[in-house]
This record gives C-alpha cells, structure tokens and sequence, in this order.
C-alpha cells in the first residue's frame, strides 16, 4: 500500500521551523505518512529567506508522534559525513526512530562552486558512495579509521547512535543509471521531482523489476501523480505555493484512490 508524505522547502511559508512544526501538526491529523524537508542552497541576486534542512525536520519531529520524516533531498556532497552522521542520529533519537536520510549529488553545480568545493558530477557522486559509507560506519557506534580520496576520519567514535537498526533507513535521488545502481545499495530510491510528466506507471514498474531482490527489497519513491493506487511504496507530494493553498492540500489529506 502506498504511503503519501509531503515535500516542502525550508523556505517560503513554512520554511520557518515554528511554521514547519504548526504545519506538521496539521499534516499528521489530516493522516499524511511523512513530512520531508527539502535540502540544497538557495542563491541568486534576491534569495528567499532559507532555513538550515537539518533544523527544520528536527521542529517536526518534535511535533508529531507518527509520521515519518526526513530530507528530500539533501545534497551530501555538500557535508562532512561526520556531521551529518551526527546530525541523523541525534533526529533519529529525537523522533523516537522516525528519521530517513534522503540524499543526491546536488543539481546546481554553482551551489558548491559558490564554496570552493567541485561542481563536477562525477566527483560530486564519488564524494556521496565514499560519505555513505563512511556515515553508515559512524553509525555502527564502534571506532572509525577512514582514508579516502575525498573524507579523512581519523580514529572517532560516534557514542550516539541512532535508534533504527542496523541503520537509519537512507533513500537516494536522482534517475540516471548510476542513481539507480546507488540507490540498489541502500534503502530507496526517489524517482524524478522535476518533471511529473514523466513519472507513468509503466516507469515506476519497470524500475521496481530493476530492484527485484527479495534479499534486499528497495522502497520506491515517486514524486508526481500515479494511475495506480499501491504502485510506489512512497508517494511524494511537493509543497508549493501560497500559506493558503500549501494549507488546502495538507488539510484535505492524501489521496488514496
């Protein structure tokens, strides 16, 4: 059976994680399934007001009980695994075990280039396989000696592990072939949020027969609007717009066909 979160950005209306957490309050009594944050740097001559992705899903777990909640999607190369190990973990705890990591390599090569880091996709996604797995160590609670060519984790020790085992459950964007094969690695994959048009039925089917294990079974997450009721295991619906339509959506619930 399918389960419906929302997606909404940590800016514009309820980007403000006292708005976030009123927000979310409504969204769970309404019966929505989860409450993501949007993740990545907003920039430009004019910027909105922009919250930190990491703040905002701690605002909301602090105001539900059920759904789960998470980011969607955070740009990882963008952190130091440390931080962001720590940072999940501490979410995980604080929402009782309700925190999935959503990540991607980042779409805006400017976004990184703007801080002296690389805008190079491929060294973008090799910089997001070696944070995995070093934040997915961290996780484990013993010590962690990791080399790497992008990340240096010289003997630490991460005592505050999250509640989920063996971890937190981590979903991974974007729909190339190598996004596909990355995200078979790990929990889930979150299929195209740019174009809606794009995400039919007959693709969803396909991917998930791309991700047939029965050992190691993937959640697929689907931004868009689905024929089939049960098709994805996740349906994400991205939150735009005015205080007052973003607010007509959340209340009026999920639609489960």
């Amino acid at each position: 059976m399918t389960r419906f979160a929302l997606a909404v950005p940590h800016w514009g209306p309820f980007g403000d994680p006292r708005e976030a957490a009123r927000l979310a309050q409504r969204a769970e009594q309404a019966g929505w399934d989860g409450y993501f944050t949007w993740g990545g740097f907003v920039s430009g001559d004019a910027p909105p007001k922009t919250y930190d992705p990491w703040v905002v899903p701690a605002a909301v777990a602090s105001a539900t009980s059920r759904m789960r909640i998470g980011t969607c999607i955070a740009p990882l190369p963008a952190f130091q695994p440390y931080v962001v190990a720590s940072i999940v973990a501490s979410l995980d705890v604080l929402s009782d075990g309700r925190m999935t990591l959503g990540v991607g390599i980042g779409d805006v090569a400017r976004s990184f280039e703007m801080f002296g880091q690389s805008g190079d996709r491929w060294v973008r996604a090799a910089q997001l396989d070696e944070a995995l797995d070093v934040i997915v160590r961290l996780w484990s609670g013993e010590r962690v000696d990791h080399h790497g060519e992008h990340f240096t984790v010289d003997g630490v020790t991460l005592a505050a592990v999250p509640v989920q085992q063996p971890r937190v459950p981590i979903w991974v964007g974007g729909d190339s072939a190598p996004a596909k094969r990355r995200a078979a690695r790990w929990d889930g994959w979150i299929g195209p949020d740019n174009d809606p048009a794009d995400a039919t039925v007959a693709d969803l089917r396909r991917t998930r027969s791309e991700f047939s294990d029965p050992e190691h079974p993937v959640e697929l997450v689907w931004a868009g609007e689905l024929d089939d009721a049960g098709t994805a295991d996740w349906a994400m619906v991205p939150l735009m717009g005015s205080r007052d339509e973003c607010a007509g959506v959340v209340d009026a619930g999920p639609s489960r066909g």
